[in-house]
């Protein structure tokens, strides 16, 4: 009897030998390779109790060791050396496998250290804007405010890279493509096309904004440019810095200063080709001054100024007409130029200055920021020149209804909406004021010289604005809008033109 046993036990042993020399080292049937040792091992060790018992109950005298028990005792020691090996052999193939995945940053591949990636994103705006009391005429219309699709991501370690088309508009245009060279994160070095370092709200990310169109601040700072910027980030003392990008809005202390071909006020964000030979220089700091100070009301507090400078020669490209904030219609036209001038043209000393802050605590936050742009321009081919002194300014506030952390780069929700679960969500409430000012001398005559036609442009514009918020998940969101404007001149016979009243809605997915 005993034998047979023996016998039955080494044939289950020989057959589990025999299926893991051709079965590959996975973890399915490592595990399970683990569980039939455990088990052939359970009945050896009880068929050894029953033989022990068996001999002391007939008091005979311990047998000599079964030769065919030690060979069953060996070829069990070997299975379980070959189930490490083949774990070993598993974990150092982990190790070196890429990583994929897909989730609300988007799909990507990387390698398994992480010095590698390739990142597929995209984002899609679609607006609806409606006009109350319309005394203008202007038309209510629906509009594909973006529609991107791009690559991010890194090669060896130290390259960062995005290449970013937008088909929205009822255009094509390239909005990014560079590469950030960041070996050391107190000096990394941006070149290609890319947002110039002068506007806050112009650097928060183009899905983050508040309210769906920017202030009027942003529309006396050029857009994107094609340049080369030198930027580097600090840690408070005794903190470790972090590489965030070339946009750096972490870190305790960050500087950025480019040189770039230069845009001019409101540059397009499709001017990639460079029409002479000045260049314009933008530089910024900020500042995080009690970032993990222990002051938990000030940590989320933000300040900085920017500024930049350029030389443009009787460049009329560089001359850009300026916007509404919400209803996106012209307000200063420098196609219809004045008595005695033939086209407006840059050219002289351009200089801007940005004083610039936020601050967000718990679901609070504020921000503001004031520009003066001061550019000289000529209408009638360099002969008389006007020294133009344009100004802005705005502040705005909100309010997460829903307690989550307002911040600068948007509202994450607690839970996605799901009314099967009682999850709604996330909501914010929002209100701004902003303000533009056109220097008087654009429409006053200069040696027979009127700039611009004060009938097609206005001289100053005063809007309010509330909004909500409300953030369905982490990758969607519906806004509504509704702004009130207020103008001084931009009428007939030096009158002003009547108010504008939008109320818009946006539906934003961004992944």
């Amino acid at each position: 009897m005993r034998t047979n046993n023996v016998l039955l036990l080494t044939a289950a042993i020989n057959g589990l030998l025999a299926v893991s020399s051709i079965q590959p080292a996975t973890a399915a049937t490592a595990k399970e390779k683990d569980e039939k040792i455990e088990l052939l091992e359970r009945r050896l060790l009880l068929l050894e109790q029953r033989l022990e018992a068996a001999e002391r109950s007939v008091k005979a005298p311990a047998p000599a060791p079964d030769d065919k028990l030690q060979a069953l005792d060996q070829k069990v020691k070997i299975l379980e050396r070959k189930n490490e090996v083949d774990k070993e052999i598993a974990i150092e193939n982990a190790k070196t496998a890429p990583v994929f995945e897909a989730g609300p940053k988007g799909v990507s591949f990387s390698s398994a250290d992480g010095n590698n990636s390739v990142r597929l994103r995209s984002s899609i705006q679609a607006d609806g804007r409606f006009f109350v009391d319309n005394e203008s005429k202007v038309k209510d219309r629906f509009e594909l405010k973006q529609a991107r699709i791009w690559l991010e991501g890194r090669f060896w370690k130290y390259f960062d890279y995005k290449l970013m088309p937008d088909f929205g508009s009822n255009q094509t245009i390239l909005a990014d493509a560079y590469v950030d060279v960041h070996y050391f994160p107190y000096a990394s070095l941006n070149i290609g096309k890319q947002k110039t370092p002068i506007s806050l709200e112009r650097l928060q990310g183009d899905s983050d904004g508040t309210f769906m169109e920017r202030a009027y601040p942003t529309y006396l700072a050029s857009n994107r440019d094609v340049g080369v910027k030198l930027h580097g980030s600090f840690a408070r003392p005794g903190d470790k810095v972090q590489y965030a990008g070339p946009i750096d809005f972490k870190n305790f202390f960050t500087y950025e200063v480019g040189v770039f071909n230069g845009g001019g006020d409101n540059g397009a964000s499709d001017s990639d080709k460079e029409n002479e030979d000045n260049k314009e220089v933008a530089a910024r700091l900020w500042a995080h001054p009690f970032q993990n100070s222990g002051n938990k009301v000030l940590d989320g507090l933000g300040v900085g100024v920017a500024g930049s400078w350029e030389v443009p020669n009787n460049n009329k490209t560089s001359v850009k007409n300026l916007k509404s904030a919400l209803g996106q219609n012209t307000l200063v036209d420098y196609t219809k130029v004045g008595t005695g001038a033939t086209e407006v043209a840059a050219d002289g000393e351009h200089y801007r200055i940005y004083p610039q802050a936020y601050w967000y605590y718990g679901p609070y936050g504020l921000l503001g920021e004031y520009v003066l742009s001061s550019q000289q321009l000529t209408g009638d081919g360099g002969n008389t020149h006007i020294q133009q002194d344009n100004t802005a300014w705005q502040i705005q506030a909100s309010y997460v209804v829903t307690g989550e952390n307002n911040t600068f780069q948007s509202v994450k929700p607690r839970s996605a909406f799901d009314p099967f679960n009682g999850h709604w969500g996330a909501l914010q409430l929002a209100a701004r004021w902003t303000e533009l000012s056109i220097d008087e001398d654009t429409f006053k005559p200069v040696n027979g010289v009127q700039l611009l036609n004060p009938s097609n442009s206005i001289r100053e514009a005063s809007s309010w604005a509330l909004g909500a918020n409300w953030f369905l998940n982490q990758n969607t969101r519906l806004m509504a809008d509704y702004e009130n404007t207020h103008f001084t001149g931009g009428a007939r016979n030096g009158g002003d033109r009547p108010a504008e009243n939008v109320f818009s809605t946006r539906l934003q997915l961004v992944f």
